[in-house]
């Protein structure tokens, strides 16, 4: 009786389990493909492939019709037609985003049309520099030549800048308010339209040739100065965009190092003024035949300077006087007061790149090196102790005279 009793109850476990389990499986069954299909919807970039997905929600739907109350117990808090109502509301949102995609993409693809070219241009600009930066001392000619392309790619970098500005300030009304408020899905779009436009690599480039420009030319203040306004552009517009897209992209490593990456070509563009200036300087003296050793700051500068003239004060004697006078001359009439001090001073001091005092102590150094090479007060001495003594030879000259004359009367 026992096991008369017994059979029936295990039938009825082990029939009881594969209902079960094969309610479980349709269940994981319809949210795979669920999920596959939401997949779709945001990786679909044209309405043809919108299309495709429109017929195969319906496949879904009728495929599993038969299951809807399995389904909506299962899948709480929503059910088997709310469901598919999402599904639907993602096609419409989508759609609308290809919508205002078509509108602008005519002027999107024109722009990057553009930036494309420009970046050959300005990539054969860069070589040409390159190449004529070395040859630069040898003849006018060469540098005339060398002046003109760096004008001609300036230019070409501002305009192309200008237009990266363009595809950048496109997305600024979508980042306008509280990204954190923004749902998964609208970031999502955002990311989408971000790569559609392709804005973080033809942000990079530009940087990238803009620091590039520092590293091959040789500029003057009014350059720099124009390149610093050219940054700071740059930097506003990507502060208003920028870290609002670290946000959208956060948990996408790739894309989170692209936006970092981005951050430290802004650094190094920053940086790279500053080094230019420098450097500009330091060929300045270079042109002339003034060897100093590099620097990249104001103390750098101020130390290396000094002790350049300490050395030229020291070693005064030990060398001809006509070389200590035409290495003085060329440092201070040449380089200095003509360039350094009439171009680059005033540029110096206004981006605090050098202090009045440090300026203070060079020029005082330049005094005591011109008082070594032609010392004004012995000069002086020297031209009045000679006319005393001119004077005091007439005196007495005239004086005898005088005397002879007398005497001659008298007698």
């Amino acid at each position: 009786m026992k096991k008369l009793f017994l059979t029936p109850l295990i039938i009825l476990l082990i029939v009881s389990s594969l209902t079960a389990q094969s309610d479980y499986e349709i269940v994981q069954n319809f949210k795979a493909r669920y999920q596959q299909l939401e997949q779709q919807i945001k990786n679909a970039v044209s309405f043809d492939e919108l299309n495709a997905v429109t017929g195969e929600i319906e496949r879904l739907k009728n495929e599993f019709s038969t299951y809807r109350e399995l389904l909506d117990r299962s899948l709480y808090p929503d059910n088997f037609e709310k469901s598919f109502d999402k599904l639907g509301n993602s096609l419409i949102i989508r759609k609308a985003d290809f919508t205002q995609i078509d509108v602008l993409q005519t002027e999107v693809i024109t722009l990057r049309s553009e930036v494309d070219e420009l970046n050959k241009k300005n990539a054969e600009l860069l070589n040409q520099i390159q190449l004529l930066e070395v040859q630069r001392k040898k003849d006018a000619e060469t540098i005339a030549k060398l002046e003109k392309l760096v004008s001609e790619l300036r230019a070409s970098l501002k305009k192309r800048d200008e237009l990266v500005y363009a595809i950048i300030d496109s997305l600024a009304p979508k980042l306008s308010g509280d990204v954190s408020a923004l749902t998964q899905k609208e970031k999502e779009q955002i990311v989408a339209e971000t790569e559609k436009k392709n804005v973080l690599y033809i942000v990079k480039k530009s940087l990238r040739d803009n620091n590039r420009f520092l590293e091959v030319t040789t500029l003057k203040p009014g350059d720099l100065n124009e390149v610093k306004q050219q940054q700071s552009n740059f930097v506003s517009l990507w502060q208003k965009v920028g870290p609002k897209l670290v946000d959208v992209y956060a948990g996408r490593k790739d894309k989170s190092q692209e936006l970092k990456d981005i951050d430290a070509l802004f650094t190094s563009w920053k940086t790279g003024i500053q080094r230019e200036a420098w450097e500009s300087i330091h060929e300045d003296f270079a042109l002339n035949n003034i060897n100093l050793q590099s620097f990249y700051n104001g103390n750098e500068f101020t130390e290396i300077i000094t002790a350049f003239i300490n050395d030229e004060i020291k070693s005064y004697g030990l060398k001809s006087k006509e070389e200590s006078q035409r290495i003085y001359s060329v440092f201070v009439d040449s380089v200095w007061y003509k360039t350094i001090s009439n171009e680059w001073m005033p540029y110096l001091l206004e981006n605090n790149m050098l202090t009045t005092q440090q300026k203070e102590i060079i020029e005082k150094k330049i005094a005591e090196w011109k008082e070594t090479i032609s010392p004004k007060d012995l000069t002086l001495i020297y031209v009045g102790v000679g006319v005393l003594i001119v004077l005091i030879v007439t005196f007495f000259l005239l004086r005898k005279k005088n005397g002879t004359k007398v005497v001659q009367n008298t007698n």
